[in-house]
């Protein structure tokens, strides 16, 4: 049976549409991929790959483009819908479209596998756990969760079929998951959703072994350009179960070798931890710091972290040489200005390398927007389902949404200074809104490239995609993907993959 992976965020490959491909691929399914940013006649390659089953990967927010395309696709061709990814799971109600035949709940490696082979054997589809099935007639099926997959019984990622993209292909650095899912509860995310989802069903945070993810990295590192490794699980390690990360210690450098960044938590960095991290060749750690208020990281994020584990942790992530990258939220509901400096000051005091700083946005399903909603900081007649299609801006109730605004896109350039300098830069944020601050924030995407040790050639080239990346996430431009385009000499060197330009 042909199964055709369709995506319209082609900014990197998804781990995710990798397994599920490389799982169809091993019982004898054949699977393509197509970037709507870099097919410029998606009718042609439609008919050309002759699919039996279109699947789309939904993340919240660009889900509207995503549904718009499938209702597309479906007046040209009479072939099934199945939408997967974070968006249906936690938002099933999108099955409601007429563009989409089933989604995909949860994991999809078998629900996928089980959907192909009884549509294959023209059987039943409408009990198959993961699956919300609609028939004909409109009739939704909705089916419970299976249990979770062991990861190492599951076949490795198909990621030959992203690596025909010469933008992906060639950039030196390459993510992969060594485990799945997180045992805390912040509220922030999505996580204790999909926890409770699975309750009953198994133990959802699992890991591979370190033989196996091993394995796929030196599948990867035999055939394509890998100079750096990132690890994308939740976490890396958890605090006091050490066991897996002292054999990964042993076994990658000897292996592998190459300089690696994941994610993990300050209070999980102990001496023992950081010199495992060390030992192993790691580059750079990624640390959720979200709020330098303990009052709120603990009482609407909990996230039970205080300050002084946060700086004792860089101490000694510091004295290894290990960079660490910390993620911030700016705008949280309740939080005042000085609360918000409580975050960059805490910056500050960590001397932390690079700083990642958004501002809080409200997504279906996140125990932090219920915690919102109940407290009054959103709009009682708000419409979330509109607002992830639209959303940039700050939308809880705050006076201080200039100020959040500015200081998000300053935050970088502000931690660079020592905590004497915060009175300024309090004045500074209460400056009007202009495009100056955002041309800065913008440029916080160098620290990406120096933090993944993308080099600046290769990374703008592999950025320039997002010029065609974000024409196709719009839905004026749904239409135009049906057409042959009118290519510009400059979009002719992303489209034309034989020139190999990364």
């Amino acid at each position: 049976m042909n199964i055709l992976f369709i995506q319209n965020n082609g900014i990197q490959e998804s781990v995710g549409v990798a397994n599920l491909s490389g799982m169809l691929k091993a019982y004898g399914h054949k699977t393509d991929l197509l970037l709507t940013s870099h097919t410029p006649n998606l009718e042609k390659a439609i008919s050309e790959f002759g699919p039996h089953l279109i699947a789309l990967s939904g993340l919240t927010g660009v889900h509207h483009s995503l549904t718009s395309l499938a209702q597309r696709i479906k007046t040209k061709f009479p072939i099934p819908v199945v939408m997967g990814g974070p968006h249906p799971t936690y938002s099933p109600e999108v099955i409601e479209h007429p563009g989409i035949d089933f989604i995909c709940r949860g994991e999809g490696e078998h629900a996928m596998l089980e959907l192909a082979n009884s549509l294959e054997a023209d059987r039943d589809v409408t009990k198959i756990q993961n699956l919300w099935v609609k028939t004909k007639e409109g009739t939704i099926h909705k089916n419970d969760m299976r249990a979770p997959a062991v990861l190492d019984e599951l076949p490795f990622s198909d990621r030959e079929m992203y690596y025909k993209y010469p933008f992906l292909r060639d950039v030196p650095m390459k993510r992969f998951i060594a485990s799945m899912g997180c045992p805390y509860p912040c509220t922030f995310c999505h996580e204790p959703v999909i926890r409770g989802m699975y309750r009953g069903k198994g133990n959802y945070v699992r890991r591979k072994s370190v033989a196996r993810a091993i394995a796929e990295i030196k599948y990867i590192q035999d055939r394509y350009p890998l100079k750096h490794v990132h690890f994308s699980d939740d976490l890396f390690f958890i605090r006091n179960a050490y066991e897996w990360l002292e054999e990964f210690a042993e076994v990658y450098p000897k292996e592998i070798g190459l300089p690696f960044s994941c994610n993990i938590r300050y209070d999980s960095v102990v001496e023992h931890s950081a010199n495992l991290l060390k030992k192993a060749g790691a580059y750079g750690v990624a640390i959720g710091l979200e709020s330098g208020s303990e009052q709120l990281r603990q009482v609407v994020i909990k996230k039970m972290v205080k300050n002084e584990h946060m700086v004792e942790g860089a101490r000694l992530l510091r004295e290894r040489g290990i960079k660490m990258l910390t993620t911030n939220m700016i705008g949280l509901p309740g939080e005042t200005l000085d609360q918000a400096f409580e975050t960059v000051e805490l910056n500050m005091k960590l001397k932390s390398n690079f700083t990642r700083a958004n501002t809080f946005l409200l997504f279906p399903g996140l125990p932090m927007v219920d915690y919102a909603m109940r407290n009054g900081f959103v709009d009682p007649n708000f419409d979330i389902q509109k607002h992830v299609a639209e959303a940039t801006e700050i939308n809880l109730k705050t006076p201080f949404a200039k100020e959040f605004r500015n200081l998000a896109s300053l935050f970088w350039v502000f931690v660079k200074f020592p905590p004497p300098f915060i009175p300024l830069f309090k004045k500074i944020v209460r400056w009007p809104d202009n495009v100056f601050f955002r041309m800065i924030g913008s440029m916080n995407m160098i620290q990406e490239l120096l933090f993944y040790r993308i080099r600046p050639i290769s990374g703008f080239k592999f950025f320039k995609n997002t010029v065609l990346i974000s024409k196709e996430m719009t839905l004026r431009n749904i239409p135009s993907l049906f057409k042959p385009k009118k290519i510009s000499p400059e979009e002719k060197l992303i489209f034309d993959s034989d020139r190999g330009y990364l």
